[in-house]
């Protein structure tokens, strides 16, 4: 089972389960994930998404042995609107290596709770490939252009200090409280007025990402210009 499901008090938490891979997607997995987030959404009885990964890291990435796809980028642009779009607030816990589409969907949430010895790392550019997700509308909102770019551009990786004092993610804690302190703030949130906290994230992210759809289209486009010119050239 790649993606385990539990729900309590309001709380669904959806576990990459892939361990052995990192938790690294796959276009089985992604697809599964996007099925049990649209599920979320229209069940009123979910209250607060909880997405967290097994073992020592959140999510590696893209699972390289996987065969490279179209419908992988078409699944993880859907997903992220899926959780962006979602009336329920998404909380993301983090741990060990959060990587290229790992930091994605980190994004796509709406509060990140990160073990301290977390390592965030966005390689595309390495690989001559482009993000998904939108990160490219989101990223910089939160972390500024100048730091944006630089993730972006350099593939350089940071930590969870760093990544705090940016403002890439909610709140740090030692690694061994991790689940604890997502689920508390997870069950915080379940307890609050659910359509006040629709309404709270609605607004926010119209007044701060516009049409979000369009950006995905836009990133889907890099993607398709990249497949067509093939491997770039140093």
């Amino acid at each position: 089972m790649s993606l385990i499901q539990s729900f309590d008090a309001g709380v669904l938490e959806l576990r990459l389960n892939r361990p052995e891979r990192l938790n690294a997607l796959t276009l089985a997995l992604a697809r599964e994930l996007l099925a049990a987030v649209q599920a979320a959404v229209a069940n009123p009885a979910v209250r607060v998404i909880l997405l967290s990964g097994e073992g020592r890291a959140f999510c590696a990435g893209k699972d390289r042995d996987d065969p490279p796809a179209p419908a992988f980028v078409d699944t993880l642009q859907a997903l992220a609107a899926a959780l962006v779009q979602a009336p329920q607030p998404v909380v993301t816990a983090v741990q060990g290596w959060v990587v290229g589409a790992g930091v994605e969907l980190m994004l796509n949430g709406d509060l990140t709770v990160a073990a301290r010895g977390a390592r965030f790392l966005l390689p595309e550019v390495n690989v001559g490939l482009f993000g998904t997700g939108g990160v490219a509308a989101l990223l910089p909102r939160l972390v500024g252009l100048q730091k944006a770019k630089g993730l972006l551009m350099l593939g350089q990786e940071i930590g969870a200090a760093d990544a705090e004092r940016w403002g890439l993610v909610w709140q740090v804690v030692d690694d061994a409280e991790l689940q604890a302190q997502a689920r508390q703030l997870a069950g915080q949130l379940a307890r609050s007025d659910p359509a006040l906290l629709a309404e709270v994230k609605q607004l926010v992210h119209h007044e701060q990402l516009g049409d979000f759809a369009a950006a995905l289209a836009r990133e889907t486009a890099v993607h398709q210009r990249l497949a067509a010119r093939g491997p770039a050239h140093r």
